[in-house]
């Protein structure tokens, strides 16, 4: 896989937005999901797409009057690449590390760490 820009959180929440519809959106579809969130106006979020298109992020095709945007990096795909980023970058690659953190922050609760070793399980079955 090539690797795939790192974005700021701005245009990340564009990115959400779009992977969140699913389907080719307007700008005014996205603006109804952003604005509530944000309270960006219909230029911020144009801007926003602008950037997330020249970085390669967003693809738009003419659509009547408007233009309908779509994802060109699928999320699955972009974080992926984030979160091992942000693990190299927070926890020398130490998973164990992370996880001792979120633990340490009291962000793991009891169900947190059920899920987590159902999940290890169905890996080391290789499910």
């Amino acid at each position: 896989m090539e690797r795939i820009t790192r974005l700021p959180d701005a245009e990340l929440v564009v990115m959400q937005a779009i992977w969140q519809k699913d389907t080719p959106s307007t700008r005014p579809e996205l603006d109804a999901i952003l604005e509530p969130q944000r309270g960006w106006g219909p230029t911020t979020v144009l801007n926003l797409l602008a950037r997330l298109e020249a970085k390669g992020f967003v693809a738009r095709q003419r659509q009547g009057r408007g233009y309908l945007y779509r994802a060109l990096v699928r999320r699955e795909d972009y974080l992926a690449q984030e979160s091992q980023g942000m693990l190299q970058r927070m926890f020398g690659g130490s998973v164990k590390q992370f996880v001792a953190a979120l633990n340490g922050g009291h962000a793991l609760s009891r169900k947190d760490v059920e899920e987590l070793s159902e999940y290890l399980d169905g890996l080391r079955k290789g499910e």
